[in-house]
């Protein structure tokens, strides 16, 4: 009887170590994918067939979180991203020549939240400021005049080996007063486009819903002239284009031309 109740608690004690060990298996199995799907960062099933390509999607353009307690570290490489802050949701843009974080989707007044961190907006330009680029600009103008009441274009192009700003004549396929046409040039690894130029002859300068168009999705400042009749003191338009978002900049036509109109 002895030798029985024995066999019995040893059967049982098997029984629990199985128990308990598939238990065990069990809680790290949950654990580990509860783990993998907070760090999936895209809200779909790995499984599925069409995830690949959203992966490369958000590879691309990720989304992060700013962080409210730890120090924020900037993007470093060329490329953008999205930044989940506890204002809204913010797009960061890296050039060789331009950093920029700005608001997509501000939070206002009382609503829900996310338990982030805040950035500052800011645009800084590697040159530090756009007064460097003025001589360049000129230079556009004088070019435009020659070719009024047609249209012109040109390009400023940054130099990463040389750290200057370059004048770069663009090849016009067709220009009348009313539009223009070019190659768009094909720029070294180490250049990248900073300032698209073009003019409006005759007329007055500002952005047109082609110019919309065409500013779409590049990351520039985009520069129109106008009023290049003789004698006249031209008018002028900036504006920063990233990704699509549009930011206006005051630039008084003075502080270009000076006293050369």
């Amino acid at each position: 009887m002895q030798s029985i109740i024995q066999q019995f608690h040893s059967t049982s004690q098997e029984g629990l170590k199985l128990i308990a060990g598939a238990l065990d298996d069990f809680a790290k199995a949950a654990a580990d994918k509860v783990a993998k799907a907070l760090r999936n960062p895209i809200a779909a099933d790995q499984a599925d067939e069409q995830y690949e390509l959203d992966s490369k999607l958000w590879d691309s353009a990720p989304t992060v979180a700013v962080p409210k307690f730890a120090a924020f570290k900037e993007l470093e490489e060329v490329g953008h991203r999205f930044l989940a802050t506890a204002d809204g949701l913010f797009v960061e843009v890296r050039r060789p020549w331009l950093h920029v974080i700005q608001p997509v989707a501000p939070l206002n007044g009382q609503t829900v939240r996310p338990p982030y961190g805040t950035v500052k907006p800011k645009v800084q330009l590697t040159f530090e400021r756009l007064g460097v680029a003025f001589p360049l600009v000129r230079a556009f103008i004088d070019d435009a005049r020659t070719k009024a009441p047609n249209e012109h274009a040109a390009w400023v192009i940054w130099n990463s080996r040389t750290g200057e700003l370059e004048y770069r004549h663009l090849n016009i396929a067709n220009a009348s007063p009313g539009a223009i046409s070019y190659e768009r040039p094909v720029l070294a690894h180490h250049e990248s486009l900073v300032l698209d130029l073009h003019s409006h002859g005759t007329t007055a300068a500002f952005f047109s819903s082609t110019d919309n168009e065409d500013d779409a999705g590049e990351v520039k400042i985009s520069c129109v002239v106008g009023d290049l009749a003789d004698g006249k003191t031209p008018s002028i338009q900036f504006r920063l284009c990233a990704l699509g978002m549009f930011l206006p900049l005051n630039v008084p036509v003075a502080a270009v031309v000076g006293d050369g109109a």
